[in-house]
């Protein structure tokens, strides 16, 4: 399904959002482009995610910026997560933020992701990816309501296919308390990856239909398909 995979190990959050190839977040961008929706993401959404992963998975560099943010709220929960036992484990077991590119071989399409974390089997079979989301559902069948509202089906499809993974778990975290932290795999359900993978094989159809029917638009990020340049990998 993928092929030409890379990975590039020392690029930062920013230097991988430069990169001109496609990722989830574009997908989303070019869903809500398709059905004619208005898609402008929350700026303090943004900033509270980022904070959060960069707490959770990469505390070492984590620092409050001027933005405003509850940081109390955010370092807490972050500390919750690194205190969880099974989190514990696959954050000392586990590669943080490791961005990959490849090619996606239907539609000659540039990707990029990102996974939160990547955790590899002793033996080197098995491949587990790993989403840390927070939320403000009240309880694990609510949470569980988002997989499909949100896309995380085509996200899990998306990441797993790309790298070739055997494992997608989501690690859902409660904003209010009781502070839950619920791990859900969501590769136990063949039938959501299924249908998270013809999400995102339909999105990049009509993103390589889109690409040959305009000129290229230095501001279209999603039409932009140049090379890796000035990179190392």
């Amino acid at each position: 399904m993928f092929h030409n995979v890379q990975t590039f190990p020392h690029l930062t959050q920013a230097q991988h959002r430069e990169l001109p190839h496609v990722s989830n977040t574009d997908l989303s961008n070019l869903k809500a482009q398709v059905l004619g929706q208005l898609r402008t993401p929350s700026p303090a959404a943004l900033i509270y995610g980022t904070a959060f992963h960069a707490a959770t998975l990469e505390p070492a560099t984590y620092a409050r910026t001027a933005d405003k943010c509850p940081w109390e709220q955010l370092e807490q929960l972050a500390r919750l997560v690194r205190r969880n036992r099974y989190c514990r484990d696959l954050l000392y077991r586990g590669q943080a933020e490791l961005t990959h590119t490849a090619v996606h071989t239907a539609t000659s399409v540039p990707v990029k992701v990102r996974p939160d974390l990547l955790v590899r089997s002793p033996a080197g079979r098995r491949l587990t990816l790993i989403d840390f989301k927070t939320t403000s559902c009240r309880d694990l069948s609510h949470f569980l309501t988002t997989i499909e509202q949100y896309d995380y089906d085509r996200q899990a499809a998306f990441y797993l296919d790309a790298l070739g993974a055997t494992r997608f778990l989501i690690i859902g975290v409660q904003k209010k308390p009781p502070h839950q932290v619920w791990r859900v795999e969501l590769t136990t359900i063949p039938s959501l990856i299924e249908q998270g993978r013809k999400k995102y094989t339909r999105l990049l159809r009509a993103h390589a239909e889109q690409y040959t029917a305009r000129e290229w638009c230095p501001q279209s990020k999603l039409l932009c398909h140049q090379p890796l340049s000035g990179i190392a990998a």
